[in-house]
């Protein structure tokens, strides 16, 4: 009896060991215009539980328009996201962007913020744009390793102009030629933000004659989709893969989490990338 007890106990724990190695891991990356999000949005207790707990349901989000001067808006939220919880987030954020003298009026900061369970941050650059100005808020780059499986990627995000919309996505192809230089290994990208990228600041004919729009770079968000609070339909929040991530995305979709817009006057979009096993 001992023996067919053994031999049940290794079957049974041989299919567990079976199952977690071929377990595939699944992450969800977010993109978020947190509109006007400084000290006084931060102030708001209903608004910042609910960005909080739209931070918590994604392994990494990409955080735009924290404008805040004083520069502390960004970590006092992340003592929010982490208030309570035993598996603590962690968060990067850039400098202030607009660094071009012509470009002050509008300075902003993106922030990442994302679970170190999940992945391990590895680098970030906020895009030297001080030679050709390309951008009024400079894009902001973090390099990330999957610990599931050393998968090893680069996420761009942005915040365009929105009458500088069109020429600001472009220009995004430069930001790709120069990622190698900065980071070496640049060959899985992603690109995600609020580019401003339809209704009145860009038409799909407009979007589509873009070198981004080309190979080896894949659109995850159609043009028809709704991101925003308004009542008009603008596909302003986009995700944008190279082609070796493209066969990884498993699905993506708008957290139509809040309806108010004083939570912001965008929803968070994200995305799943899941093994390349």
């Amino acid at each position: 009896m001992k023996t067919s007890k053994n031999i049940v106990l290794l079957v049974v724990f041989g299919l567990v060991a079976i199952s977690a190695m071929g377990a595939k891991p699944v992450l969800r990356i977010a993109t978020f215009n947190i509109q006007n999000f400084g000290q006084s949005k931060l102030a708001k207790t209903a608004i910042t539980d609910t960005l909080r707990t739209i931070v918590r349901k994604f392994d990494i989000v990409a955080v735009q328009e924290v404008s805040d001067v004083t520069n502390k808006t960004a970590g006092a939220f992340l003592k929010k996201v982490n208030r309570g919880s035993k598996k603590p987030y962690k968060m990067v954020c850039s400098r202030r962007t607009g660094e071009q003298a012509n470009d002050r009026s509008s300075r902003e900061q993106y922030a990442f913020y994302y679970n170190p369970a999940k992945v391990e941050l590895l680098d970030t650059a906020l895009y030297d744009d001080s030679e050709h100005d390309y951008f009024q808020r400079e894009p902001y780059i973090a390099k990330f390793r999957r610990k599931a499986d050393g998968l090893v990627f680069l996420i761009c995000t942005i915040h365009t102009a929105p009458e500088q919309a069109v020429e600001e996505i472009a220009a995004l192809a430069y930001v790709a030629e120069w990622m190698p230089e900065r980071f070496g290994n640049a060959g899985n990208v992603i690109f995600c933000g609020d580019f401003n990228a339809s209704c009145s600041y860009a038409s799909p004919a407009e979007l589509q004659a873009l070198e981004i729009y080309q190979s080896p770079y894949s659109w995850i968000v159609p043009d028809d989709a709704k991101t925003n609070l308004s009542k008009k339909t603008c596909a302003y929040d986009r995700f944008v893969v190279t082609e070796t991530l493209r066969p990884l995305v498993t699905k993506w979709e708008v957290y139509r989490y809040f309806s108010s817009k004083a939570v912001s006057d965008h929803w968070p979009v994200y995305i799943e990338i899941g093994s390349e096993f």
